[in-house]
């Protein structure tokens, strides 16, 4: 919900700094990270030494006794805090790249290596590792940055390998298998780091639902509820529209006879079946949406779908949730209308629309969704909800 950015909101550890500043997120048990985490990496490193003793390549002779040395220097740098934790982060960024990729450049065209195809195997687990350290160590844009010329770096050395590959025949015997393999590492690779960008967005999402909820406490908050009131949802939704409003969704939901429970049960029980309505909202929303009140028996929700049919689908999952939870004896239920932003939509408009809709909903019999626009109902036979939620 906070648009695109190279600030990344990863937790309460989570900073970066203004433009022109550290490229680096810092927190404050990193470093007792490193000063447990080096130690075992050079374990590691000498562990692979030690087996590949007498019959290891040439590279690994030399590159990991570098690394492990490199490893212990920064480990005593970081317990003895002769170094800053983001130069901590760089030297091993960088000096983990440079080994992976000469020890892939290495494999692929030194001349008298013995079983390549294993070299490569044996390398190719580390590429997306070291990919998802990024994420770890930098701001978002930068991992981003390092990330693509990492793989693009990957890329042209296999490119390269093909094109200097031997016969077609060749290829197809011994080769083809070990060019396979480096295809399959440059998949994951890439696979990695859009399963990263989807992750970082998703806990930005959550972040910036709960900083939404927050906002909203206080003079704005409905003192029945707890939730935000029609003055906060709509300073909420006003903002959202105007910064990322692709994929912004907004319901209107409304308890049903909510009259004639007041009527049969008294006010103070309509008062508790309305908090009881709103905490089954709450607990069944997502992290990252927000659900207010907007009238005596009307609440909104605020949420981000892919399209109509998901939002649709939440709705359902709502109107079932509440439906069955009933409050001594008497069954809660609500009728919902909603609707997606479009191009011509502002906050308002947005909010109007899914009104109307939640009037055809109740026009409809209640107990219903109703999507804005269309003057379409989901079926609320149980296992057409179940289709429908699966969305």
């Amino acid at each position: 919900m906070s648009g695109r950015s190279d600030r990344a909101v990863l937790g309460p550890d989570a900073v970066t700094t203004p433009k022109g500043g550290s490229v680096f997120r810092l927190g404050h048990d990193r470093r007792a990270t490193y000063c447990l985490t080096l130690p075992l990496a050079a374990v590691g490193a000498l562990a692979s030494l030690v087996l590949e003793l007498g019959r290891g390549n040439a590279f690994d002779r030399f590159g990991l006794p570098a690394l492990v040395m490199l490893i212990l220097g920064l480990w005593v740098l970081a317990c003895t805090r002769r170094a800053s934790v983001r130069f901590i982060d760089g030297v091993l960024l960088v000096s983990a790249w440079a080994f992976l990729l000469g020890r892939v450049g290495f494999t692929l065209f030194a001349p008298g290596v013995a079983d390549r195809a294993e070299l490569v195997a044996a390398t190719a687990p580390w590429l997306p590792i070291l990919l998802m350290a990024h994420s770890w160590g930098l701001s978002e844009r930068r991992a981003l940055g390092l990330s693509l010329t990492a793989l693009a770096a990957t890329g042209l050395l296999v490119l390269a390998y093909a094109l200097g590959s031997p016969t077609p025949d060749a290829v197809a015997s011994a080769n083809s298998g070990m060019l396979n393999t480096l295809v399959q590492m440059l998949l994951a690779g890439g696979v990695t780091v859009l399963g990263q960008r989807a992750l970082l967005r998703h806990m930005r999402d959550q972040a910036s639902g709960s900083r939404a909820w927050l906002a909203t406490r206080g003079a704005d908050q409905d003192p029945l509820t707890g939730l935000p009131n029609r003055v906060a949802l709509e300073k909420l939704l006003t903002g959202l529209t105007a910064r990322r409003p692709s994929g912004l969704a907004v319901a209107v939901l409304s308890l049903d006879h909510l009259g004639r429970v007041q009527e049969e049960r008294g006010e103070a029980f309509t008062e508790r079946l309305t908090a009881h309505v709103a905490r089954t909202l709450s607990a069944t929303v997502r992290d990252q949406d927000v659900v207010g009140r907007l009238s005596h028996t009307e609440f909104a929700l605020l949420l981000r779908v892919p399209d109509d049919r998901a939002a649709r689908a939440a709705c359902e999952r709502l109107r079932v949730r509440v439906a069955s939870l009933p409050l001594d004896g008497v069954m809660p239920t609500i009728s919902v209308g909603v609707t997606v932003w479009a191009q011509h939509l502002g906050s308002q408009d947005m909010l109007e629309d899914a009104a109307r809709a939640l009037r055809q909903a109740q026009d409809d019999g209640r107990n219903r969704v109703q999507l804005a626009g269309k003057l379409r109902t989901l079926p609320t036979d149980l296992e057409d909800v179940e289709e429908a939620a699966a969305v």
